[in-house]
């Protein structure tokens, strides 16, 4: 029991390790791909001073408060996003890995088999539990890289979602299982399934961005809707139509209060400067984590 617990444990860290090191790759795609740069090179460096950061000096989190929060080399301060994003993604691969990895898929609906006229419920098994894991960790990332663009007062680049939507749509070919919850009624089964179900996840979540996104005060031109119109089409393919539908009401309902919270106070401007997108992070993450208990109540299981 001692060994399990410690094995859990140690998991957890390396997951959140782990995650440190995707939130310091999101901080260099936040930066980068606005500007039309290259990912790669050059390597990280300082903006100020030109001077290449050491391996050392690169390490998430811990790295910045090696360095007191500043350069090595010119003694620029360093911001704290960085470390701040560093340590938001670790947090969330840990907490989703605690809750959906390390659980055998405790937070997901029930898994309804058919068999002949009834129907089986199974258990999730570890190799599946850690492609589901992978799956969910890669939308997270994707969404919450569009909403710190988004805040930093960027359109966010359509190339940011494309790997989103190839894997949403490709995974599903070889694991299907990866849609717990699909399309009722179809007559459809396995990869056949999971390839419609995201399909139209993407119609539904690609409208409903649109025509919400256009409705918020925040987003004055067609262009600055896709954020959130691309941020809900992967949700749709990865969680499925219903998982949109629902956060979209979500997302754009707090864009609102914060604008109207904005008016109140004028203080509240960086409220304001999250966008929808940067709403359906959290929004997303929550519904993952409940979805056996909330979410999976609402639909029903193929």
């Amino acid at each position: 029991m001692l060994d399990s617990e410690i094995i859990r444990w140690g998991l957890a860290v390396w997951l959140f390790a782990f995650g440190g090191v995707i939130g310091s790759f999101l901080n260099v795609v936040v930066y980068r791909l606005p500007a039309g740069m290259s990912l790669s090179k050059p390597g990280s460096h300082c903006p100020i001073c030109k001077t290449a950061i050491r391996w050392y000096h690169n390490i998430p989190i811990l790295g910045w408060i090696v360095l007191h929060g500043r350069c090595y080399d010119c003694k620029t301060r360093i911001p704290m996003r960085y470390p701040a994003v560093e340590t938001t993604l670790a947090s969330m691969f840990a907490v989703l890995g605690w809750c959906e990895l390390l659980s055998g898929g405790a937070n997901l609906p029930p898994r309804v088999i058919p068999s002949g006229e009834t129907f089986l419920l199974m258990a999730w098994s570890p190799g599946e539990s850690v492609i589901i894991f992978a799956y969910h960790a890669w939308l997270l990332s994707t969404l919450l890289a569009g909403g710190l663009i988004e805040f930093d007062g960027h359109r966010v680049p359509v190339r940011l979602f494309v790997p989103a939507v190839v894997v949403g749509l490709a995974l599903p070919l070889a694991f299907p299982y990866v849609h717990p919850v699909g399309l009722v009624e179809t007559g459809l089964s396995g990869w056949a399934l999971g390839v419609a179900d995201g399909l139209l996840g993407l119609v539904v979540g690609l409208g409903i961005g649109l025509i919400a996104g256009l409705t918020v005060g925040s987003l004055s031109s067609p262009r600055e809707a896709w954020g959130i119109a691309f941020g809900l089409a992967c949700t749709g393919i990865f969680l499925g139509w219903q998982a949109a539908l629902l956060l979209a009401t979500f997302a754009m309902g707090c864009s609102l209060l914060a604008q109207a919270a904005c008016r109140l106070h004028s203080g509240a401007d960086r409220i304001r400067r999250v966008s929808p997108l940067g709403w359906l992070t959290p929004a997303v993450m929550a519904w993952i984590l409940t979805w056996n208990h909330s979410a999976g109540t609402l639909i029903t299981s193929h």
